[in-house]
């Protein structure tokens, strides 16, 4: 079928089925209202097509050219888009399910209050690309390119980053609860308010970042970098931060409490009003760290080295303490075990 004998069957209200389109231009065509079922679109050129409304059922998209089109409510579910130039493509309410969209180009594209669950997005390149509350749990965004995009108020829970790029990307409110970021540089860029819970960041790269009211309690931090960080008011809860090198970061009234942190290196880190309750600090390194108002209360400071910090004020209830080294500290206005409270803890109910 050319242009106009498709143009003819939509016009006529027919539905366009089995049929091989490969190639077909139509950019700028007004396709509104057509339907299309098990028919391929590979390398065709849909550039600028008006979409309103039209039915796509199990169709192939290979290739296709799609730039500058509008798929506002759009059902495209489980289709195969692997290749497709996608470049400033519109969404909204658009249906992206399952879809198949490795090694597509969606630059400058604007993805928003979408659907996208399982979506496969491996090598894709979605530098610039604008994305607002769009659900993209269990999605895979293997060797994918997400330079300079901004995420805002965007749904990644589960999702694969193996390989990903994310040079100055902006973070805002995203959730990426037990995604894999094992490895990421997220060096410099502003990942304000995100929930990472359960997520794997081992070895990931925060170096200046901001990380500030983000939470990652329960993520595994194992040997990440978060040196020069911002982190006030960052949720750390049951986090393994083993190794995690943290020097001269702000975590002011961070919370830490239950986390693993053995053998981590906080040497100047802010730590005012921070929690460590039932924290692992075993060989923790401490230095010169400001650990004002710090709530150690049962955290277990084996080893720990707190040479030089400031410690005024700390409370340090029922502390494990083995071997700490407290050389040069200041320990004015301490608060030590509050022996009654101790008792109240330890407490059983008689037999």
């Amino acid at each position: 079928m050319n242009r106009e004998e498709i143009l003819n069957t939509i016009r006529e209200g027919g539905t366009i089925e089995k049929a091989d389109l490969a190639g077909v231009d139509l950019s700028g065509a007004d396709l509104s209202g057509g339907r299309f079922e098990k028919t391929s679109f590979q390398n065709a050129d849909l550039s600028g097509a008006n979409l309103l409304k039209t039915g796509f059922k199990k169709c192939d998209f290979s290739g296709c050219r799609l730039d500058d089109t509008d798929l506002t409510k759009v059902d495209l579910r489980e289709m195969n888009f692997v290749g497709a130039s996608l470049k400033r493509i519109k969404t909204h309410m658009t249906l992206l399910g399952d879809a198949d969209l490795s090694g597509a180009d969606l630059s400058e594209a604007r993805l928003g209050w979408s659907m996208m669950q399982r979506t496969k997005l491996d090598q894709a390149n979605l530098s610039e690309a604008v994305i607002e509350k769009t659900m993209l749990n269990q999605a895979s965004f293997q060797g994918a390119d997400l330079t300079r995009a901004s995420l805002t108020k965007v749904m990644f829970n589960e999702a694969d980053f193996t390989g990903t790029v994310f040079k100055d990307t902006h973070f805002f409110k995203v959730f990426l609860r037990a995604a894999n970021l094992e490895g990421q540089n997220f060096a410099g860029i502003s990942f304000s308010t995100v929930n990472a819970d359960g997520a794997n960041l081992k070895g990931a790269d925060f170096t200046g970042s901001n990380i500030s009211m983000s939470n990652f309690s329960r993520a595994d931090l194992s040997g990440a970098c978060l040196m020069g960080v911002r982190g006030q008011n960052a949720m750390f809860m049951d986090a393994v931060l083993i190794e995690a090198v943290m020097t001269k970061g702000n975590f002011s009234q961070a919370c830490f409490g239950r986390a693993d942190l053995s053998r981590a290196e906080l040497t100047e880190a802010n730590l005012e009003y921070c929690i460590f309750e039932e924290a692992v600090c075993r060989a923790t390194v401490f230095h010169k760290a400001s650990c004002y108002s710090a709530n150690f209360s049962h955290a277990d400071l084996t080893a720990a080295d707190f040479k030089g910090a400031n410690m005024y004020m700390a409370k340090m209830h029922a502390v494990i303490e083995d071997h700490t080294n407290w050389d040069e500290a200041l320990r004015l206005g301490i608060r030590l075990t509050d022996k009654d409270l101790e008792e109240a803890e330890n407490w059983q109910p008689p037999a």
